[in-house]
C-alpha cells in the first residue's frame, strides 16, 4: 500500500475499503481540483467540437476551388445562425461598435484603442483574430481573453442552440462565423460599453460586417492579401475594405497609395458617409517601449486615437457635457498607448545564445518591412543571422522569400506551425492537414529558398537550410550551433508556438 500511496501528493486523502478481506485504496480529491479537472475537460470538449468546423483557412481553399463566389452569401448565413442562436439585427443593434478593417496594422489599432478606452474607464470588448496561443484570445473582456470556464459556457449556449435546429449534419457555421456569433453573444451578455471588432478577411463580405448600426470604422494600410478571395489588384482589395462603411458612420483611414484612396472616396461617397484621413499625431514612445518602426506605431496610433475621440463624440458628446477634454485625457491617452502590448508583432526576446525577433508579418508590404527592421536592429551584431519561417493559405511564399533573402542570413529553417508540445488547447495546429502534407510545404519553401539562392550571386550563401516539423525541434537545433539572431516570421501562428516553447507559461493566457 505504500507504493501506491507514493503516486499521490501528500495533500490528497484517502478512503480505504474493506473488500474479501482485503484492502482498497482510493485517493479523494479536494473539491476545487475536482472542479477545475471538469471545468478543464468542458473546455477541451469545447476546442475539439469547434476545431470540427471548418476553419477559414479550408474556407479560403474551398472558395478558391471555385473561382471565388466570395459573396453575400456569406452574410445571409451569419444572420440565419444568429437567429437560430438566438440572437436578431435588432438585438446586435444594442452593441456600440468601432470597427476595423485593413491588409495591415488592424490588430494593433485594435488593441490601442481598447486599451485607450479601458483606461478611461469603459468596460470594452474586443474582437481579434487570429490568436497565438488559444481560441478564447480572441474574445476579451477589458483586455483580457475570457475564462475557460466562461468560454466553455457561451460556447455551448451557441453550439447546442445550433446543434439542435440543423437540417442536417452540414447545417453548422464555419470556425470563424461561429466565433463571431459568439463573440456578439459575450458581448452582449457583459454589457459592454464598447466592442472593438477587427474584420477577419476584407470587409464587405465578412462575417462581422453583419452589424448594421456602428458609429465609427477605421482602415488601417492596405496591402495585397488573400487574392483567391478579394483580388488580386489594390483596387479590388481597397473596395472590398471599404464595405464595412455605413450610412451616416465616420470613417478613418491612413495615408493609401493612391489608387487605393480613389477607390475608398468613391466607397464613402456610395456608402453616404463621411471620409476623413487621419494625421500623424506623432507620439513620443519611450524608448524601450518597443522595437516596431516609430512610422509605423504612429500611423496605428494615430488611427486609433482618432477613432476613440470620435466613438466618444458620438457616443457622450451632448449640449450638456460638450467638453472632449472631460471624456478623453491625453495623460490616460498617451498611457495607455505606452503600456499597451501586442505579442508577436516587431517583438524581441533574448534567450540563452539566441535573441529572437518575432513579427507575424505574412504580406509582400509587411515582409519587406519586418526585412529591413530586422536588418536595421541587428547592424551592430556579431552574431550569425538565422531564419525561421512559414507561411499559409494562397501566399506568395517565392515573393516573400525573395524580400527576406537579402537579409543574408546563415542559417535558414522552414517549420511547421505546430510547437511540439502536448497540449489539447492548442490549436494553432492545421487539423484539416496532415504531418506530411505541412511538410511537404515546408519542403517546397525549401526549394524556393535554393532556387534563390542559385539565382543570386551577390548574397551571402546560406550555410545550412532544413525543414523541421516542430518550434520545439527547430530551436533545440539552433540553440546547440551557435549564437544567433533569429528572425521568425511568415506566420502568426508559427510566432505563437514560438513563443509558448520559449515560455510555456503563456500559454496559460489570464
Amino acid at each position: 500500500m505504500s507504493d501506491f500511496i507514493t503516486l499521490f501528493p501528500k495533500k490528497f486523502s484517502f478512503i480505504y475499503i474493506v473488500r474479501n478481506r482485503k484492502f482498497s485504496t482510493f485517493p479523494v480529491f479536494p473539491a476545487k481540483m475536482m472542479q477545475q479537472a471538469s471545468k478543464n475537460h468542458d473546455y477541451e470538449a469545447c476546442i475539439e467540437a469547434l476545431n470540427n468546423l471548418q476553419s477559414n483557412a479550408q474556407y479560403i481553399k474551398l472558395k478558391s476551388a471555385s473561382n471565388g463566389n466570395y459573396n453575400g452569401d456569406q452574410l445571409n448565413q451569419v444572420k440565419k445562425y444568429l437567429n437560430r442562436a438566438g440572437l436578431s439585427l435588432d438585438k446586435l443593434d444594442e452593441l456600440s461598435v468601432i470597427h476595423v478593417a485593413g491588409t495591415k496594422g488592424k490588430g494593433t489599432t485594435c488593441a490601442f484603442s481598447e486599451r485607450i478606452l479601458r483606461e478611461h474607464g469603459y468596460t470594452t470588448g474586443f474582437y481579434s483574430s487570429p490568436h497565438l496561443f488559444e481560441v478564447r484570445e480572441r474574445i476579451r473582456i477589458n483586455g483580457k481573453p475570457i475564462a475557460r470556464a466562461d468560454f466553455a459556457k457561451y460556447f455551448w449556449k451557441v453550439y447546442n442552440a445550433l446543434n439542435q435546429t440543423k437540417i442536417d449534419d452540414h447545417d453548422m457555421p464555419l470556425f470563424f462565423r461561429f466565433m463571431t456569433i459568439m463573440a456578439f453573444m459575450v458581448f452582449l451578455e457583459k454589457k459592454v460599453d464598447v466592442a472593438i471588432i477587427e474584420v477577419g478577411i476584407g470587409g464587405e463580405y465578412d462575417c462581422t460586417n453583419v452589424l448594421r448600426k456602428v458609429p465609427v470604422i477605421g482602415i488601417t494600410s492596405l496591402g495585397i492579401d488573400h487574392v483567391s478571395l478579394l483580388g488580386s489588384t489594390i483596387e479590388t482589395i481597397a473596395w472590398n475594405k471599404a464595405g464595412i462603411m455605413k450610412e451616416g458612420c465616420k470613417a478613418f483611414t491612413v495615408p493609401q497609395p493612391g489608387a487605393a484612396m480613389s477607390v475608398l472616396k468613391k466607397r464613402s461617397i456610395e456608402k453616404k458617409c463621411q471620409l476623413e484621413v487621419v494625421e500623424n499625431l506623432h507620439f513620443k514612445f519611450p524608448p524601450n517601449t518597443t522595437s516596431c518602426p516609430p512610422h509605423i506605431l504612429n500611423l496605428n496610433a494615430s488611427l486609433a486615437v482618432t477613432l476613440c475621440k470620435t466613438w466618444l463624440s458620438i457616443t457622450y458628446f451632448t449640449e450638456h457635457n460638450n467638453n472632449l477634454g472631460h471624456l478623453m485625457s491625453k495623460e490616460i491617452t498617451e498611457k495607455a498607448l505606452f503600456n499597451c502590448t501586442w505579442p508577436g508583432r516587431f517583438q524581441v526576446k533574448h534567450e540563452k545564445n539566441i535573441s529572437y525577433y518575432l513579427d507575424g508579418a505574412h504580406t509582400l508590404e509587411s515582409i519587406i518591412i519586418c526585412a529591413n527592421w530586422f536588418k536595421d536592429i541587428t547592424k551592430c551584431s556579431k552574431k550569425k543571422k538565422a531564419l525561421m519561417f512559414n507561411v499559409t493559405g494562397d501566399r506568395n511564399a517565392e515573393a516573400l522569400l525573395r524580400q527576406l533573402h537579402r537579409c543574408n542570413f546563415n542559417v535558414v529553417l522552414f517549420v511547421t506551425n505546430s510547437s511540439g508540445k502536448s497540449t489539447k488547447s492548442d490549436n494553432t495546429i492545421s487539423i484539416f492537414k496532415s504531418l506530411d502534407e505541412l511538410m511537404e510545404k515546408c519542403e517546397q519553401h525549401k526549394q524556393l529558398w535554393s532556387k534563390l539562392e542559385n539565382s543570386d550571386d551577390d548574397s551571402t550563401k546560406t550555410e545550412i537550410c532544413k525543414v523541421f516539423p516542430t518550434a520545439v525541434s527547430a530551436i533545440e537545433f539552433l540553440t546547440n550551433q551557435d549564437n544567433f539572431d533569429l528572425l521568425v516570421t511568415g506566420s502568426i501562428h508559427l510566432i505563437g508556438s514560438v513563443l509558448s516553447v520559449l515560455d510555456p507559461n503563456l500559454n496559460e493566457v489570464s
